[in-house]
């Protein structure tokens, strides 16, 4: 049976959404996009409903007690149940999407029907997803990466972020994301970072709260406990490629860079205002400095961007068949 394919995000901050609105409202595949309500702000509030009003594929999805807090967001899921619907949850600050992503993640998803709790694509700027671009890919990556969704380079340091998403921007105008592809991945009593993910809503009707119950860490319930309760494990999709810009302790370094500009201008956004930065305790300052001093906040990464596909032919033939990494 053949399913709609519906976005959802947990919304929103605009600066981010700019972005990622121009490439949900060309896939003609996504047939919707739903903005889960959970913004910290007023103003971000009132750019998503305007964005309802503007444009007939966005709805806005409320519940009772949101309050802009990743703690909020397990309630959404409540809203994500419909039978004849696949999913995909996405971040935010997703900034970039191949054309017809929707339709991509489901055929990948629809093939495997059954087998498997999610479905995610390789996502840049994701840790797990970062330790198989080292060993996986033809990019090469000296850093000490770990398979741990805490890995102090791949979630930590928004140093290693920000040479990663320079080596894909650079190899995404190049034509050459093959580089980046890896074979198909189950994750399996791990946490994973869920950036973007697709399920089917019958899947979900089926188990009810236990999809993700209210009061639980969604990213937790759904990349680990859930497929630990039911036996079947998450799945990556190797071939497909998306990219995220931050986690939270990468955010306001990053937001130094132009890597956001670089990605409007790729999506062709031109007008893109920050995000305000969150206020800080006293105690929240003191932990911040810490932290960035302690994972990676003066450190240089150097991430070899791959050789273009002529180059790989040359490297394989010369090797005998085998991989030659940069």
């Amino acid at each position: 049976m053949s399913c709609r394919i519906v976005a959802v995000t947990p919304a929103g901050r605009r600066a981010y959404l700019e972005i990622l609105k121009a490439y949900i409202l060309r896939d003609e595949t996504i047939e919707r996009w739903d903005l889960w309500d959970n913004c910290r702000a007023e103003a971000d509030r009132a750019y998503i409903r305007t964005l309802a009003h503007t444009h007939d594929k966005i709805r806005i999805v409320d519940v009772p007690s949101a309050d802009g807090s990743n703690g909020s967001i397990n309630q959404f899921y409540r809203c994500a149940c419909d039978r004849s619907t696949f999913y995909i949850k996405m971040d935010d600050d997703l900034l970039y999407l191949p054309d017809q992503f929707g339709a991509a993640l489901y055929r990948a998803a629809s093939a495997e029907q059954g087998r498997y709790t999610y479905w995610s694509p390789l996502v840049i700027n994701n840790a797990l997803c970062s330790w198989l671009l080292k060993y996986h890919s033809r990019i090469g990556i000296a850093a000490n990466v770990s398979a741990s969704a805490a890995c102090v380079h791949g979630w930590r340091s928004w140093r290693f972020a920000e040479a990663l998403h320079r080596v894909f921007i650079e190899t995404l105008k190049a034509n050459n994301l093959a580089a980046f592809h890896v074979p198909n991945f189950d994750i399996s009593l791990s946490r994973f970072s869920i950036n973007c993910i697709g399920f089917f809503g019958q899947d979900a009707a089926a188990l009810g709260d236990t999809f993700c119950p209210l009061g639980v860490d969604d990213e937790e319930w759904i990349s680990a406990v859930l497929p630990s309760l039911i036996g079947k494990p998450g799945r990556i999709v190797g071939n497909l490629i998306v990219s995220h810009f931050s986690f939270f302790t990468q955010e306001e370094d990053l937001l130094r860079t132009n890597l956001l500009q670089d990605y409007a201008s790729l999506a062709g956004v031109s007008v893109l205002p920050l995000p305000a930065r969150r206020a800080r305790s006293f105690r929240e300052k003191i932990r911040w400095r810490l932290e960035k001093r302690l994972f990676g906040g003066s450190r240089a990464y150097t991430i070899a961007p791959p050789e273009t596909e002529a180059q790989a032919r040359a490297c394989s033939d010369a090797a005998g068949g085998s991989q030659c990494l940069s």
